[in-house]
C-alpha cells in the first residue's frame, strides 16, 4: 500500500496522469493502432512512461514481451488486462527495478483488444491488440 501511494504522489508531482489509469475503454480502442508483426514484443520504460501506447501479438500463439526498464532504482512491470477496469488479469509480469531488462513469456490469447499497464505506475498504459 505504501509503495502505491508514493507512486501516485510522484505521478501527480511530475505532472503525469493522476493516480490510477484514468483510461477508458474508448481510450484503449483509440490507442489500438498497431498490428502484430511477430511473437517477440519489446517495450521500454523511461521517465515514468512506456515508449509505446500499443502492443500487438498474433491470436492463438504464445509470445514474449521484453521490457527494458531504463530507470535506475525505479520498479516497473507489464500486465495485460481484459479492460482498463483491471477486473480480470490475463497476464501479470513480475516487477523489476531498473536499470534492468526482463523477458516475460505470455501464453496465447484469443483475438481482441485488451489493455496493458505498469501496475506500479498505472498512468503507464496502452492498448494490447491480439489478431
Amino acid at each position: 500500500m505504501r509503495r502505491i501511494l508514493l507512486s501516485c504522489l510522484l505521478a501527480v508531482t511530475i505532472g503525469a496522469t493522476a493516480c490510477g489509469s484514468g483510461t477508458s475503454d474508448a481510450d484503449v480502442k483509440a490507442m489500438a493502432t498497431c498490428s502484430p508483426s511477430g511473437t517477440a514484443l519489446r517495450i521500454e520504460a523511461q521517465n515514468l512512461h512506456f515508449d509505446k501506447s500499443c502492443l500487438a501479438a498474433p491470436a492463438g500463439s504464445p509470445f514474449t514481451i521484453t521490457m527494458d526498464n531504463q530507470e535506475n532504482g525505479v520498479p516497473h512491470n507489464v500486465s495485460i488486462y481484459e479492460s482498463p477496469s483491471r477486473s480480470k488479469a490475463l497476464f501479470q509480469g513480475r516487477t523489476v527495478a531498473g536499470v534492468a531488462t526482463v523477458t516475460y513469456a505470455v501464453g496465447a490469447l484469443p483475438a481482441g483488444t485488451y489493455y496493458f499497464q505498469c501496475d506500479v505506475h498505472p498512468q503507464m498504459n496502452g492498448a494490447f491488440v491480439v489478431r
